[in-house]
């Protein structure tokens, strides 16, 4: 009995030192530079082909901001309400916004990340990154990836832009008919974002 409870301390002091020796987590990256989007500067627009017509619809973003980290990750969050897209067209735009349930789902919002990206040190400065994260659209989130160009004018501003696609059907969105002819699934997305760094 005394034997076998020797050989188990003797097993749990042997494990001590294994345990003590196991990896620190990684450290939090640290916030390089925060940027805001500069909301009347800035505009989303939508681009959705029909047989007969192509319809553009344009929305300022309700909020953004993006961030560079430590890590060279560069971090982007924008957002809109689908009632304030606009295509010149107030029939139009009621239909958009009954097919995609505009009172349910008020927010398109995407969440991306970009990485191996560095603030440029000198300017002005041209950057193109891919943007890899999620689009939440008519309640459904689909991994997406948004190519975009940043110009920085300065240190204290820049301008993304850049454009691509979404599949309403993805979405569950019904697609919009005229003349009992449907407007095509895809549907084309196109930010403009200005950012400004916090507190310029």
């Amino acid at each position: 009995m005394i034997a076998r409870r020797l050989a188990l301390l003797a097993t749990l002091l042997l494990a001590l030192p294994a345990a003590a020796q196991a990896p620190a987590p990684a450290p939090k990256p640290k916030l390089v530079r925060k940027y805001s989007v500069k909301l009347d500067a800035s505009s989303l627009t939508y681009k959705l082909h029909h047989p007969l017509h192509e319809v553009v619809g344009k929305a300022p973003p309700s909020d953004g901001g993006a961030a560079f980290l430590s890590d060279d990750t560069l971090q982007v969050q924008v957002r809109a309400k689908v009632k304030d897209f606009d295509s010149e067209n107030s029939n139009r735009d009621a239909h958009m916004q009954e097919a995609t349930e505009a009172a349910k789902y008020p927010l398109v919002e995407f969440k991306g990340k970009a990485y191996g990206v560095k603030p440029p040190t000198s300017f002005p400065a041209t950057m193109n990154v891919t943007l890899e994260g999620k689009l939440t659209f008519h309640g459904v989130t689909q991994d997406v990836k948004v190519p975009m160009t940043v110009q920085f004018t300065s240190e204290k501003e820049a301008t993304a832009t850049g454009n691509f696609n979404v599949s309403l059907e993805g979405h569950k969105v019904e697609r919009p008919s005229l003349l009992m002819k449907k407007v095509d699934d895809k549907l084309v997305l196109e930010p403009k974002l200005v950012f400004v760094v916090e507190g310029a």
